[in-house]
């Protein structure tokens, strides 16, 4: 079972080699370094542990599968998602249509320890039952304009008491660099809000279109205002390079495949890197790489004045190339926060949706950015 797992997921040769501590050049055949591994998992907990954990991420459960394994419907696993039962290990991608689709996958230890018992116990409970495992909001009624206007009404006055704190203890320039930089959370959200419904909407072609367009104008709208927020005070910006921060794309003639089938090479990759030379000289081989693909632009905004106060924002080095510095002129960080609620260009929250509509957040927006533009 664990070894058609392992065959499954085409882990590479090379990391199987590596966790066993064995060198590169090995000449095993890759069915015996697999039956390696399942006997070393068998009679080692500690190992199999490590095991799972090194390869959490290749051995991940996708929606099929999960549905499979859980014999649960699509609607069902989404709910139990939402509810926090399904914990999400990453969010990962493909193209469809032109687009971007982003999907969860789940670590499979977890999925594993699941019984039939777990899965009856989740659907006797009433389907509007959420389990609170994440720091959200307490939920606000949409359809109760009195109260709504009231939540927005509170948020309205306190957001009027910071900017005065900001102003009065910090200066003018400063509170037009923070409204700025809170805005920009606010566009990106909006941004991914959008995006989100151009998925759901995917069917129906204009109201798709509609979604896509709003979408685009907000990411427009954030990426305008990073590039001004760069040439302020209290900003700071980095460079995150990734493992794997390059894009790679390979393609074998015919011969090199009948190669790598002959020689049991796992997969192309893995026939690639023990033979480099050969398929970067063959003239019918395509083997390119985008470089930093996968590396972001990360700009930090501060003031030691207001330690309770911090925003971060992190652009695609694709994006951010056409108008950012070269990333060799920036410092590098080793880590970008990505996670948490507050964390930005996630989606929004209902009761947020209730406060900062997107009709206000994009006067707010743009009058924030026609103040920040002064100082500059």
């Amino acid at each position: 079972m664990l070894a058609e797992l392992i065959s499954a997921r085409r882990i590479l040769k090379a990391q199987l080699l590596d966790f066993l501590g064995l060198p590169d050049n090995s000449q095993d055949q890759t069915d015996r370094i697999v039956s390696t591994i399942v006997s070393v998992l068998e009679a080692n907990a500690a190992e199999q542990e490590r095991f799972w954990e090194t390869f959490k991420s290749e051995l991940a459960v996708d929606p099929v599968e999960l549905e499979a394994m859980l014999k649960c419907s699509a609607a069902e696993r989404q709910q139990w998602i939402e509810q926090g039962r399904l914990p999400i290990l990453e969010y990962r991608s493909f193209r469809k249509s032109g687009i971007h689709l982003e999907y969860p996958v789940h670590d499979r230890r977890f999925i594993l320890s699941l019984t039939p018992t777990d899965i009856d116990n989740w659907r006797k409970e009433p389907k509007g039952l959420i389990k609170n495992h994440r720091p959200t909001a307490e939920p606000i009624n949409t359809e109760n304009s009195e109260q709504n206007e009231q939540s927005r009404g509170a948020f309205s006055a306190a957001w009027e008491k910071i900017i005065a704190d900001w102003k009065e203890q910090g200066s003018a320039e400063i509170s037009a660099t923070f409204q700025l930089a809170y805005w920009t959370v606010w566009a990106s959200r909006w941004a991914k809000e959008n995006q989100l419904n151009s998925f759901k909407a995917i069917k129906s072609n204009e109201v798709y279109e509609i979604y896509e367009i709003h979408q685009q104008a907000w990411y427009e709208r954030k990426n305008q205002a990073v590039k001004l927020l760069i040439e302020m005070p209290y900003a700071m910006l980095y460079f995150y390079r990734p493992p794997g921060a390059d894009k790679l794309y390979l393609e074998l003639c015919d011969d090199h495949q009948d190669m790598m089938k002959d020689d049991y090479y796992w997969d192309k990759w893995d026939f690639f890197y023990q033979n480099r030379k050969l398929v970067n000289k063959c003239r019918e081989c395509v083997y390119c790489e985008t470089k930093d693909y996968y590396s972001l632009y990360y700009l930090e905004i501060k003031s030691d004045k207001f330690p309770d106060f911090s925003f971060s924002y992190h652009t695609p080095y694709p994006i951010g190339r056409k108008f950012l510095p070269h990333p060799e002129t920036l410092p590098a960080v080793d880590h970008v926060e990505q996670d948490g609620i507050f964390r930005f260009g996630r989606p929004l929250l209902e009761q947020e949706k209730v406060i900062h509509t997107e009709k206000d957040v994009l006067l707010k927006f743009e009058a924030a950015l026609t103040e920040a533009k002064k100082f500059v």
